[in-house]
């Protein structure tokens, strides 16, 4: 039979509070491989209104803002029931677009999507903001299995290599680590690489710090934003699941990405 606890059984375990959380999508309308890019075509919407839709599917955020530097972006993300920030034009990337709102915002979370990330993971955000309940860290990220059938030589497919406790020790464009042969004491190890997923979650103070703090050589050298964050001594915890998404960079992504959609509508 059940009993309740005497008032001799000792105080009651705090509660946790729950986290606040916000997304961020940052859409940029110009992008040097892929032309307007949030606004293009895939499955009978804008793209920016996939990823929304996506990101709504989590439960994790009580808003999700779109800031971007367009007003056709924005009338897009408010068509598909979202709010949206102008933010300008020469913000040097997204983490900084995302930081130009978040000062707004009272959220101990912000989370930044990427806003051509139309497969992102609900659960996978889910996760990510989870992960802050651990009051030490302070930035994370998502990653997934390199698929057998992706070229870890392609630019377009960002790699991450972990350190032991999942911990972010580089990002790059290139294959990373170099393996020098079959018999690597990497091979299937935390020490290979996996699949970046864009997607970023910062306390607050976090990402107004790194907004604060500029570009860094090795940004600007990969085209990474998060390498700011390494670059200044921040640590990246890497949460690795089933959360593979395709980011579209290119025309050629936007074509794989039309195809896995299989043509249905967004809504």
């Amino acid at each position: 039979m059940h009993r309740s606890a005497s008032p001799s059984a000792g105080p009651e375990a705090p509660k946790l509070q729950p986290l606040t959380a916000a997304a961020i999508i940052p859409a940029r309308l110009q992008s040097t491989r892929l032309p307007e890019k949030p606004l293009q075509d895939l499955g009978g919407a804008p793209l920016i209104a996939c990823v929304l839709e996506r990101v709504r599917k989590a439960s994790c955020f009580h808003i999700v803002i779109v800031a971007t530097d367009s007003k056709q972006v924005a009338d897009a993300a408010r068509e598909a029931g979202a709010q949206a920030v102008m933010t300008s034009p020469d913000l040097p990337s997204g983490l900084d677009r995302v930081a130009a709102v978040a000062r707004d915002l009272e959220d101990e979370i912000i989370v930044n999507i990427q806003g051509d990330e139309p497969f992102v993971n609900p659960e996978g955000l889910d996760h990510l903001v989870s992960l802050f309940r651990n009051p030490d860290l302070v930035m994370g990220t998502l990653a997934a299995p390199f698929p057998p059938d992706e070229d870890p030589s392609d630019p377009n497919r960002v790699k991450v290599v972990m350190d032991r406790m999942g911990r972010a020790l580089y990002f790059s464009r290139a294959a990373i680590p170099y393996q020098t042969g079959a018999g690597s004491d990497l091979a299937g190890g935390w020490a290979t690489s996996a699949l970046h997923v864009g997607v970023y979650g910062y306390r607050r103070e976090t990402l107004l710090e790194l907004a604060r703090l500029g570009p860094c050589p090795l940004e600007r050298a990969e085209r990474l934003e998060q390498l700011r964050a390494l670059w200044n001594g921040i640590p990246i915890h890497v949460a690795v699941g089933e959360y593979g998404s395709l980011g579209i960079d290119t025309p050629e992504d936007l074509e794989r990405a039309r195809r896995q959609f299989g043509g249905r509508e967004t809504t």
